[in-house]
Protein backbone atom coordinates (compact mmCIF):
# COMPACT_ATOMS: atom_id res chain seq x y z
CA UNK A 1 0.00 0.00 0.00
CA UNK A 2 1.39 3.35 -1.06
CA UNK A 3 1.12 5.84 1.80
CA UNK A 4 1.87 8.99 -0.21
CA UNK A 5 -0.79 11.67 -0.25
CA UNK A 6 -3.00 11.63 -3.31
CA UNK A 7 -5.93 13.74 -2.04
CA UNK A 8 -5.46 17.47 -1.69
CA UNK A 9 -6.94 20.90 -2.04
CA UNK A 10 -10.63 21.26 -2.54
CA UNK A 11 -10.99 17.50 -2.82
CA UNK A 12 -10.01 17.13 0.85
CA UNK A 13 -12.37 19.90 1.90
CA UNK A 14 -15.28 18.33 0.02
CA UNK A 15 -14.54 14.93 1.56
CA UNK A 16 -14.43 16.45 5.05
CA UNK A 17 -17.77 18.20 4.56
CA UNK A 18 -19.34 15.03 3.14
CA UNK A 19 -18.01 13.04 6.11
CA UNK A 20 -19.75 15.42 8.52
CA UNK A 21 -22.99 15.29 6.52
CA UNK A 22 -22.92 11.49 6.31
CA UNK A 23 -22.26 11.27 10.06
CA UNK A 24 -25.36 13.34 10.78
CA UNK A 25 -27.43 11.32 8.31
CA UNK A 26 -26.12 8.09 9.79
CA UNK A 27 -27.07 9.10 13.33
CA UNK A 28 -30.55 10.14 12.26
CA UNK A 29 -31.15 6.88 10.40
CA UNK A 30 -29.85 4.81 13.30
CA UNK A 31 -32.14 6.65 15.74
CA UNK A 32 -35.16 6.13 13.49
CA UNK A 33 -34.52 2.38 13.29
CA UNK A 34 -33.08 2.18 9.77
CA UNK A 35 -30.01 0.18 10.78
CA UNK A 36 -28.70 -0.88 7.37
CA UNK A 37 -28.86 2.63 5.93
CA UNK A 38 -27.35 4.06 9.11
CA UNK A 39 -24.45 1.60 9.06
CA UNK A 40 -23.75 2.22 5.37
CA UNK A 41 -23.79 5.99 5.88
CA UNK A 42 -21.54 5.59 8.93
CA UNK A 43 -19.04 3.50 6.97
CA UNK A 44 -19.05 6.11 4.22
CA UNK A 45 -18.49 8.86 6.77
CA UNK A 46 -15.54 6.98 8.27
CA UNK A 47 -14.00 6.43 4.83
CA UNK A 48 -14.38 10.03 3.72
CA UNK A 49 -13.15 11.26 7.10
CA UNK A 50 -10.06 9.06 6.79
CA UNK A 51 -9.43 10.39 3.27
CA UNK A 52 -9.79 14.01 4.38
CA UNK A 53 -7.62 13.68 7.48
CA UNK A 54 -4.76 11.62 6.00
CA UNK A 55 -4.84 12.87 2.42
CA UNK A 56 -4.74 9.30 1.10
CA UNK A 57 -7.43 7.46 -0.87
CA UNK A 58 -7.10 3.83 -1.95
CA UNK A 59 -9.43 4.30 -4.93
CA UNK A 60 -7.39 7.27 -6.13
CA UNK A 61 -4.24 5.16 -5.75
CA UNK A 62 -5.76 2.29 -7.73
CA UNK A 63 -6.97 4.57 -10.51
CA UNK A 64 -3.73 6.67 -10.49
CA UNK A 65 -5.60 9.86 -9.64
CA UNK A 66 -3.63 12.54 -7.82
CA UNK A 67 -5.44 15.71 -6.74
CA UNK A 68 -2.50 17.08 -4.75
CA UNK A 69 -1.08 18.62 -7.95
CA UNK A 70 -3.54 21.48 -7.42
CA UNK A 71 -1.65 24.08 -5.41
CA UNK A 72 -4.80 25.16 -3.56
CA UNK A 73 -4.56 22.93 -0.49
CA UNK A 74 -7.07 24.55 1.83
CA UNK A 75 -5.68 22.80 4.92
CA UNK A 76 -2.08 23.91 4.44
CA UNK A 77 -1.10 27.33 5.83
CA UNK A 78 0.28 29.80 3.34
CA UNK A 79 3.73 31.24 3.97
CA UNK A 80 2.48 34.79 3.46
CA UNK A 81 -0.37 34.32 5.95
CA UNK A 82 1.94 34.38 8.96
CA UNK A 83 1.50 37.56 10.98
CA UNK A 84 4.56 39.68 11.45
CA UNK A 85 5.83 40.08 15.00
CA UNK A 86 5.67 43.88 14.84
CA UNK A 87 2.11 44.00 13.49
CA UNK A 88 -0.26 44.27 16.42
CA UNK A 89 -3.37 46.35 16.70
CA UNK A 90 -5.24 47.23 19.88
CA UNK A 91 -8.93 47.90 19.41
CA UNK A 92 -11.13 49.63 21.95
CA UNK A 93 -14.87 49.95 21.41
CA UNK A 94 -17.21 52.13 23.47
CA UNK A 95 -20.75 50.78 23.23
CA UNK A 96 -22.42 53.64 25.10
CA UNK A 97 -23.36 57.04 23.79
CA UNK A 98 -25.40 59.96 25.07
CA UNK A 99 -28.42 59.04 22.93
CA UNK A 100 -28.23 55.32 23.64
CA UNK A 101 -31.62 54.03 24.84
CA UNK A 102 -30.02 50.90 26.29
CA UNK A 103 -27.77 52.95 28.56
CA UNK A 104 -30.72 55.06 29.65
CA UNK A 105 -32.66 51.87 30.46
CA UNK A 106 -29.96 50.73 32.84
CA UNK A 107 -28.23 48.16 30.61
CA UNK A 108 -24.79 49.64 31.29
CA UNK A 109 -25.18 49.05 35.03
CA UNK A 110 -26.49 45.53 34.48
CA UNK A 111 -29.96 46.31 35.81
CA UNK A 112 -32.91 46.83 33.51
CA UNK A 113 -35.15 49.76 34.43
CA UNK A 114 -38.34 51.08 32.88
CA UNK A 115 -37.78 54.18 30.74
CA UNK A 116 -41.12 55.70 31.87
CA UNK A 117 -41.41 55.03 35.62
CA UNK A 118 -37.68 54.31 36.34
CA UNK A 119 -38.64 51.21 38.40
CA UNK A 120 -36.49 48.10 37.95
CA UNK A 121 -37.81 45.41 35.64
CA UNK A 122 -37.46 42.03 37.32
CA UNK A 123 -37.04 38.72 35.49
CA UNK A 124 -40.37 37.27 34.39
CA UNK A 125 -42.11 40.66 34.32
CA UNK A 126 -43.78 41.54 31.02
CA UNK A 127 -42.02 44.31 29.15
CA UNK A 128 -41.47 45.61 25.64
CA UNK A 129 -40.30 48.57 23.61
CA UNK A 130 -42.35 51.75 23.42
CA UNK A 131 -42.69 54.01 20.38
CA UNK A 132 -39.19 55.44 20.98
CA UNK A 133 -37.61 51.97 21.22
CA UNK A 134 -37.00 52.19 24.98
CA UNK A 135 -37.79 49.21 27.21
CA UNK A 136 -40.83 49.82 29.43
CA UNK A 137 -43.25 47.82 31.58
CA UNK A 138 -46.22 46.52 29.66
CA UNK A 139 -48.48 48.61 31.94
CA UNK A 140 -46.42 51.78 31.27
CA UNK A 141 -46.85 51.68 27.49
Amino acid sequence: MDSDQNVGGRDRLIRAVLAVVLTIVSLRWLRSGKRKRGLLAGIGALGLGFNASTGYCGFNDTLDIDTTADDDDVFAPDADDEPAADESTDVSVDFTSSGDTEASNGHASGKLTCAVCEDPIVPGERRGPNDDGAIVHESCE
